[in-house]
């Protein structure tokens, strides 16, 4: 009875555990452009937030990432990842716009955050080290940054758009990843497939 149970758990862990599909069945495609205050409004609906003072100071990169309907529904969520090489760090501020409306009293069909999860996904694919909370004191923690999850994977084409500073005329001595202009080489897109009960399925690297 006992050799039962347990190979019954260990079937139900397996299914449980398995991907519904694979990121080849979603024709990930993606793009990733250092855009400018207009273009960044013209794209999303709205500027990606911060003050208007600061619009000479700051580079913007608009990232889209579509893809195809899933074989079967997904009980779960995409996360969009991306990641600037040069610090090894997530992009402080992300704005957002999925292509589906947002229906009134539901959640937003794709949204800016973080969870213990990145952690996790973190030791996973160690090549997504930059997602996981770093330890800066003997108790204290850096956490990793923001994501996009997208719950709703009917919407594509999603668009986000990352601010970075840009390096000023007399500051030669700032490290990369905190001050020097940022380019599309520096950095890593890809996406990440996890199940409702925080299952994680696949990462796929789009790009860098």
């Amino acid at each position: 009875m006992v050799v039962v149970v347990l190979a019954a758990s260990a079937g139900w862990r397996w299914w449980h555990n398995r991907a519904p599909f694979g990121p080849g069945a979603l024709s990930l495609q993606s793009s990733l452009e250092v855009v400018g205050f207009t273009e960044s409004r013209e794209a999303l609906g709205e500027p990606v937030y911060y003050a208007p003072s600061l619009e000479p100071k700051v580079q913007l990169v608009l990232g889209r990432v579509s893809w195809r309907r899933p074989p079967e529904p997904l009980d779960g969520s995409l996360i969009v990842v991306l990641i600037d090489k040069r610090a090894n760090r997530l992009p402080g501020v992300i704005e957002v716009r999925q292509n589906r409306s947002r229906i009134p009293g539901y959640p937003d069909p794709a949204a800016v955050g973080s969870s213990w999860i990145q952690n996790e996904i973190a030791q996973r694919y160690p090549w997504l080290s930059g997602m996981a909370d770093r330890k800066t004191g003997e108790d204290t923690w850096l956490i990793g940054g923001s994501v996009v999850w997208v719950d709703d994977q009917e919407g594509s084409p999603l668009t986000f758009a990352a601010r970075f500073p840009q390096a000023q005329a007399d500051s030669g001595t700032q490290t990369a990843g905190s001050g020097e202009p940022v380019a599309i080489s520096d950095l890593l897109l890809a996406v990440v497939c996890i199940g409702s009960d925080d299952q994680i399925y696949w990462a796929h690297r789009l790009q860098g």
